[in-house]
């Protein structure tokens, strides 16, 4: 792992949202602008928020249906005009939106027994924390996303396959420790991002040349969140990370990072 000075500077944001257990965040679009779509974790029903982007407000709620595995919504991503959120346990699905509405589709396992929990729900298998795909139109050569592993801090490759992502186990990038990895990110330059809880110090990664993993080159970009940070969402320059602290409210921070300038 390469080590890069970086500087991340903190914007000014909403400090926190009433969405509890912040846990993922995907872009969407919503009456007309750019937004964050945030789930909650286990225990919340498939509560969401809406945030603005630019002040942090958070600007409608609302709650998915049950998907029969449970609430347990540990990561979400955006690609095709669909939000497509993951539980813990491995099963993933799409979130469709009506108007001002999100609903939630089927899950389905994203892989075999070695990714999938047996039972319904639970932290087992290979607990997935988050979720990434890459949304510029046919730019998936390799892996269209991963699934982050807090079971053993990697980033598994996914396909796409009949309509939904399946994690393939043989080909991953190996990211950081067990129990740290918490959330990844591919912005709209194809630039991947990786994010550590609190037991990882909140560290940001950035990972390049990840289509192939056995070639993706990993920079540990520091500590960069609030909190206990679950949450990596990026536009361009700017990095959000939100925190679940088993709670309402969710902090939030927002920050404009680059390489630092000697």
């Amino acid at each position: 792992m390469a080590a890069a000075k970086w500087t991340c500077e903190a914007q000014p944001f909403a400090i926190s949202t009433p969405i509890a257990e912040a846990s993922g965040a995907a872009w969407t679009e919503f009456r007309g602008k750019p937004a964050l779509f945030v789930i909650s974790d286990s225990g919340n029903n498939g509560a969401y928020g809406i945030i603005d982007p630019d002040s942090g407000d958070t600007v409608a709620q609302g709650k998915l249906e049950d998907g029969g595995r449970g609430d347990d919504y540990e990561g979400v991503a955006a690609r095709g005009g669909k939000i497509w959120a993951i539980v813990s346990s491995g099963y993933a699905g799409a979130i469709t939106r009506d108007g001002d509405a999100f609903h939630l589709g089927a899950l389905a396992p994203v892989g075999g027994e070695d990714m999938v929990c047996k039972h319904k729900t639970g932290n087992c298998g290979r607990n997935f924390e988050g979720i990434c795909l890459d949304d510029r139109p046919g730019k998936h050569t390799g892996c269209a996303g991963f699934a982050a592993s807090k079971a053993d801090g990697k980033l598994y490759c996914l396909h796409e396959q009949n309509g939904t992502y399946v994690a393939d186990g043989e080909r991953a990038i190996d990211v950081t420790a067990p129990k740290h990895l918490a959330d990844c990110a591919i912005g709209e330059d194809g630039t991947l991002w990786a994010g550590a809880n609190i037991l990882g110090g909140n560290l940001l990664y950035r990972i390049e040349s990840w289509e192939d993993p056995a070639r993706a080159r990993i920079t540990e970009i520091g500590p960069v969140g609030i909190g206990n940070a679950e949450v990596v969402a990026v536009r361009g320059d700017v990095v959000y990370r939100l925190s679940d602290t088993d709670g309402a409210p969710s902090l939030m921070a927002k920050f404009r990072c680059s390489p630092a300038t000697r």
